[in-house]
């Protein structure tokens, strides 16, 4: 069977691989639960809490910086020797489900011309 990459289809946005790369796995959506009633909190805290290595919780938690669900105290180049303290994005973390729903669902997402066509009628 052939391996699936990328679809070719506007509705593929940036957002849509995002929130594949966090949700998308369950080690991940289990560090987003606990984060979520927990954070913020070391590394060594979210390793204990859930059911993965330390090494695997680490890279789950890089992935999920990456794609903006988790936010880190301390910047990535200077946590040498510190323990950074993760926690949830909560307004990125829907604004990922809901790239994700559109695009399941076939929604569509509005090209720059069709907003200026159709302007939000909540706007002034």
């Amino acid at each position: 069977m052939p391996r699936i990459t990328h679809p070719v289809d506007m509705a593929w946005t940036s957002n849509v691989e995002a929130a594949i790369e966090a949700f998308g796995n369950r080690g991940r959506n289990e560090i987003i639960r606990y984060l979520e009633g927990s954070g913020p909190v070391p590394r060594g805290d979210i390793v204990d809490a859930v059911s993965a290595s330390e090494a695997s919780v680490a890279q789950h938690l890089i992935a999920l910086e990456k794609t903006g669900a988790i936010v880190v105290d301390i910047a990535q180049g200077r946590r040498h020797g510190r323990s950074p303290r993760y926690s949830v994005d909560e307004t990125r973390i829907k604004e990922l489900l809901g790239a994700h729903q559109d695009y399941l669902l076939n929604r569509r997402p509005l090209l720059p011309q069709a907003a200026e066509q159709y302007p939000d009628p909540g706007i002034q």
